[in-house]
Formats: C-alpha cells, structure tokens, sequence
C-alpha cells in the first residue's frame, strides 16, 4: 500500500530521515506511534507527496487519498453539506450527491447543523464534518495526521469509535499519526514505534482485535503498559 525504501530527508541542517525504511501493505489502520517532533508527520507528508524525499523512493498502490490534518480546514464560507459535497466525486448528479451527502451527515452525527457554516460549529463538530468529508472521496486510503489533538477526552472517545466504524464500513486502509498511546491503541490493527530525529523504527506490533479495545480489558492495559514502557525506555 505504501513503501519507504531508503528515504532521506533534512529540515536545514536537521536529519529527519537517514535511510529509513518502512512498509505498509496490509488493510485496516496502521498506527505511527511516537514522541513530537520525531518524524512521523514528515513521513506522513511524504506519503501523501506533499514533500520529496531528498533521497530514496516513496511508493503507493494507489494515487486517490484522503487526509485528515490536524485542524479541520473547512472552507469558512460553505456550510457542512457544502464542505462535504465539496469532496464527492464532480461527475455524481445532485440527487445522488445529495443523497451520499446526507448519509455522511447522518454517519457523523451531524443532522440539523447541514447549513451551519464552520463559525458556528464547536471543534468537535467541526472535526466531524473534516471526517465525513474525507470519507466522501470514497479514496481507498486514509492518512491521519493528529486528528484529535486539542479535543479533549469526552469529544475525542466518540470520534474514534465513528472513525473505526466508518474505516470498517467503507473498508478503508488508513494510516493515523499520533503521539497518544490510548489513541494508538484504540485504532490500531498494527502499531509502528518510532523515536527521532532521525527517525528509527522501534518495534512493530499487532494491535488489539477490536473486542479488546476496551480501555478496562486486561488486554488493554498490558499493551498500554508496554507502549509507556518504549516511550520511557527511550
């Protein structure tokens, strides 16, 4: 799906990626977990060929992506339906835009806000319609990068459990960044540990099956006891 071969790259005369490696072939979401500033939003946009690598090879199966940034990025003068038909394929007539628009809207829980623009919206809402709007592309793909930084815990559990159905749903592979071990393990099939610059592959772990992400299952709190441990080890 995707494949660092020996890619480099430099901020200045800082070394973000010495001859990095990594392979993503599998489905479901694979998780770049690590400290910030380590890397791993660099190897996310070279991904999503929004920086070349200085040197080495970044390879895709597949050209159609979406992203989801770190803020929202709606467009401040259209309002949620607006934002998310913005992302549905041109070609579709109204109906049926229409039709896919509000299935979205209905999937991320926004019903009765279609024409509030983004001034109007709370960071959550506003998170909900970026997410419903990635998924309208219907791209195989999903980059993340930090989506829920800066929600706090009661706005973040419920859209990563909407995240984690819609991936399931629209049988999505997806790549999240996160420094969040609960996070991580919350969303991840696979869970890739990273320490930086420059960036270094840790270990490389299956995440829990989907019945386990429990946050007060045994399984649960064993994986998240070994991840602080890395992060404390390093």
């Amino acid at each position: 799906m995707i494949r660092w071969q020996d890619c480099s790259f430099n901020f200045d005369e800082l070394k973000i990626l010495d001859n990095f490696n990594l392979n993503i072939e599998e489905e479901g979401t694979t998780v770049l977990l690590g400290p910030s500033g380590c890397g791993k939003t660099t190897l996310l946009h070279l991904a999503a060929t929004l920086l070349k690598p200085c040197s080495g090879e970044v390879s895709r199966a597949s050209e159609n992506l979406s992203y989801l940034f770190q803020k929202p990025r709606l467009l401040p003068w259209k309002t949620v339906a607006e934002n998310i038909a913005f992302a549905l394929d041109e070609s579709l007539d109204s109906d049926l835009k229409r039709k896919k628009c509000d299935a979205l809207i209905s999937h991320v829980g926004l019903e009765g806000f279609e024409d509030y623009r983004p001034s109007r919206l709370s960071g959550g809402m506003e998170q909900r319609t970026a997410i419903a709007r990635a998924f309208a592309s219907e791209s195989p793909l999903l980059l993340m990068d930090e989506p829920f930084k800066g929600l706090d815990l009661k706005l973040k559990m419920p859209l990563i459990g909407m995240l984690n159905t819609l991936l399931l749903e629209c049988k999505t592979a997806a790549v999240l960044v996160t420094h969040d071990v609960r996070e991580a393990i919350l969303m991840g099939d696979r869970i890739v540990f990273l320490d930086g610059p420059p960036l270094r592959l840790v270990d490389d772990m299956a995440g829990l099956a989907p019945g386990d992400r429990d946050t007060s299952s045994r399984a649960f709190y064993e994986l998240e006891k070994k991840l602080y441990k890395l992060i404390l080890s390093e």
